[in-house]
Order: C-alpha cells, then structure tokens, then sequence
C-alpha cells in the first residue's frame, strides 16, 4: 500500500513538473533530513525518495556537514544543487577549532558557497559573561569562513536557549561581526511572539537563504507544508524577491507525518507564489 500511494503521489505531481519544466527551475531546496525521514515513512531507498524529489521539481538540497558520503554522491548523480551546507558546532562546551576545520573542508571539497551554522543551546545556568564568550567564538569563526570565500549565517532559532532566538539576540550577534548573514525562517519569530514580516524588514540586508516553515496558528507551532497555515507566505516572499533576493527557498517541515505528500504540497504552493 505504501508503494501504491507513492506512486500515485509522484504522478499526480507529474504534470505540475512536465508544465514548468520549460521554464527557469525554481531554487527551490529540501532538507536531506526530510530524505530520510521519506525512506522510513515510505519503506523506499533513499535514491528512490530522492528521485521522487527531482521528479516534483526541487532542485537544491540543504546538506549537513556529517552526511552520509553517500546519500550526498546520490543528490549529486541527480543533479541536486548544492543550496547549503549546515553545521552544528555547540560553542557553550569550549574551543571548537577541530569541528571548524571538518566544516571548512567540508565546505572546499563539496563546493558549497553558503554555511548555515547553528550554535548550540546555551545552559540556564550560564552567565552573561559566559554568553559573551560563545558570540566571540562564533564571530571569530565567521572571519574564518569569510576568508575562505564563504558566506557564514546565522538563523532565527525555535528555542529559548538560543543566541538567535529572537530579533534583540540576533541584534547582538550582528553588531559584532560583519560577516555573518542569515537565514531567514519564516517560521521561527512566531514560537518567540515577534513578526516574521516586521523582522524580515529589520534584518534583510542580511538574508542570504531562506526557510520556508509554516505553522497552524500563532498557539499551535506544528508545522504544516509552506503555503497552508498561518503564515503570509506570498507577502514575505514578494518582499524579498522586491529587495532583490534570488536565492534558495528552503522547505522545512520537520515532524511530518506524510513527508512526501506534504513536499508536494509545499511546493505545489510555493511554485504557484514565486510564478505570481
């Protein structure tokens, strides 16, 4: 029955993709993450739920520094672009020097341009000064990055621990280096109770990748597919694509329970935004 409605969800996407397949490919991007969360959901192999993938139309995947060597020589076999590259370096436990070097060679031998790095949580019992130690580290990786010929960002981040989880942390990371972007998540300012437009208005000049995360309502953060819950989705994208934005859209839905169906919808409803 799995493969059945597989199936059937691949060709009902068919048409959507043999329609636009003569225009320009949408940067649009998947987590390999949610390519693994496919295999288990459908009980396929990861080059098939891959496949699956290029077949809707996505053309760029979001790759985390530890991938599996070979489900990133298979989205390579696919033509899957190479949209970003993720790593999560935890800062709070002291001098990460060892995992920075990993991740710059990661970055030079996969040819990425641009790195999403994500800082770790920070324990309640840390104090000011101990919170202004983790933003020299990471600032002082961002000048590494930078002169390697990488762009290095940040995003806003859907937990309280966080360096960026809300605009005023963001702020205080910003100040002190030049040379970090963002990733702008549609999503996330909402789990702190700030504005995703208000905000994608305050830090624009700094997006450089973007992660469409969708929720149901501003008291339920469960995530639903880009483009059917409560966020403006067409007015934050019409906004970046107005300042110039030409960069990757990113479909983050972590938690789903119908993974494929819920990919196809997303980008159903993104394709039809950015066609707009």
């Amino acid at each position: 029955m799995k493969m059945k409605r597989f199936l059937s969800i691949i060709i009902a996407a068919a048409a959507l993709f043999v329609s636009c397949r003569q225009e320009q490919p949408a940067k649009i991007s998947i987590f390999c993450d949610h390519i693994e969360t496919m295999v288990r959901q459908e009980g396929i192999s990861f080059a098939q739920a891959a496949s699956s993938l290029k077949e809707l139309g996505y053309t760029g995947a979001d790759i985390r520094v530890f991938q599996n060597p070979e489900e990133i020589r298979i989205l390579d076999s696919l033509g899957f672009a190479h949209a970003c590259a993720i790593t999560d370096i935890d800062y709070s436990k002291g001098d990460q020097t060892a995992l920075e070097d990993i991740t710059l060679a990661f970055m030079e031998e996969k040819g990425f341009d641009r790195l999403l790095l994500v800082p770790g949580l920070v324990p309640d019992t840390f104090t000011s000064a101990d919170r202004e130690l983790i933003r020299e580290r990471i600032t002082t990786f961002a000048g590494r990055v930078k002169a390697k010929g990488f762009d290095i960002l940040v995003e806003d981040y859907d937990n309280a621990r966080s360096l960026c989880y809300n605009a005023e942390r963001l702020d205080s990371l910003f100040s002190l280096s030049p040379e970090l972007g963002m990733v702008f998540d549609t999503g996330n300012f909402l789990f702190c109770g700030e504005d995703a437009k208000e905000n994608l208005t305050r830090f624009k000049s700094r997006v450089r990748h973007v992660h469409l995360k969708d929720r149901v309502s501003a008291t339920d953060m469960t995530c639903v597919p880009a483009g059917s819950g409560c966020i403006p989705m067409g007015e934050i994208i019409r906004e970046l694509k107005d300042a110039g934005y030409d960069g990757w859209f990113t479909i983050e839905q972590y938690g789903s329970k119908q993974m494929l169906e819920n990919c196809s919808t997303a980008f159903a409803n993104i394709s039809a935004i950015l066609k707009d």
